[in-house]
């Protein structure tokens, strides 16, 4: 790598870290009021985060949300990936395009028609219609991580099995799906992530014993700003994501299915 390139990849680096960094450290500012650089440093506002009844109900809400909606879309998912990595038959292409939909439309525009369809059926401000809208938003990450894990595994193997005698379901038991592992674990982290840190649909569809963490903080800061509490659970949360990034990386290689 020339000079040049270090220098430019260094300054993204700094670019894309810089918010993280002054997030954290203004998280440690013993002052009622956000300050950088801080003019001291202490755990006070942390344990004032975590004493909040309403914060640790919105984050109770929204861990079993995302671990609802991953133990549906994750097996959905993967299912939908499998037939699709190994189907010939016609309309394939569009079956993937429905199933990758999600991706391509805004989020704001999932949320209002599913919030108008939710209101005539009866679902809105539900936990279980959140959990149905979390499961939607989610879908298309495990179907295009396992479907490019599922590509990379050689049909051969699979169709061994199937010569000596084991069945449809025991192959893909037995041969894919342990070959697709790490696949699979970065689809249920993708999953729970993007249900866990979602905004945009859960401030439509929640009601209010279905509020999310997300939501609970992002009101918070519209009603009273930036305060050294929600600069903690900011970093808290921050810490967390990049952590489960690095360890997804480091074990399973998550950037070469993604």
């Amino acid at each position: 790598m020339s000079i040049g390139a270090a220098v430019l990849t260094a300054l993204v680096y700094a670019f894309v870290l810089a918010p993280i960094v002054v997030l954290v450290f203004s998280s440690f500012d013993t002052a009622p009021y956000f300050s950088f650089p801080p003019g001291g440093y202490s755990l006070h506002w942390y344990a004032t985060a975590w004493q909040s009844a309403e914060y640790r109900d919105a984050l109770g809400v929204s861990i079993l949300l995302a671990a609802t909606a991953t133990l549906i879309a994750v097996p959905a998912g993967t299912a939908a990936a499998y037939a699709l990595a190994r189907a010939t038959w016609r309309g394939r292409t569009v079956v993937q395009a429905i199933l990758l939909s999600p991706l391509a439309l805004p989020l704001i525009v999932w949320a209002i028609e599913l919030m108008q369809f939710y209101a005539r059926i009866g679902l809105s401000g539900t936990m279980l219609g959140l959990a149905l809208a979390h499961t939607i938003i989610v879908l298309p990450f495990p179907v295009r991580i396992m479907l490019a894990s599922f590509a990379r595994i050689d049909p051969a193997l699979e169709q061994a099995a199937r010569t000596l005698g084991a069945s449809p379901l025991r192959t893909f038991a037995r041969v894919a799906l342990p070959l697709a592992a790490p696949g699979l674990v970065i689809s249920i982290a993708f999953a729970f992530l993007t249900s866990f840190n979602d905004v945009v649909v859960s401030s439509f569809i929640a009601g209010a014993r279905s509020l999310t963490f997300q939501v609970r903080l992002y009101s918070q800061l519209r009603s009273q700003g930036v305060d050294p509490i929600t600069l903690a659970i900011g970093a808290v949360l921050a810490a967390a994501i990049v952590l489960a990034a690095i360890v997804c990386e480091r074990l399973f290689r998550w950037s070469r299915h993604v």
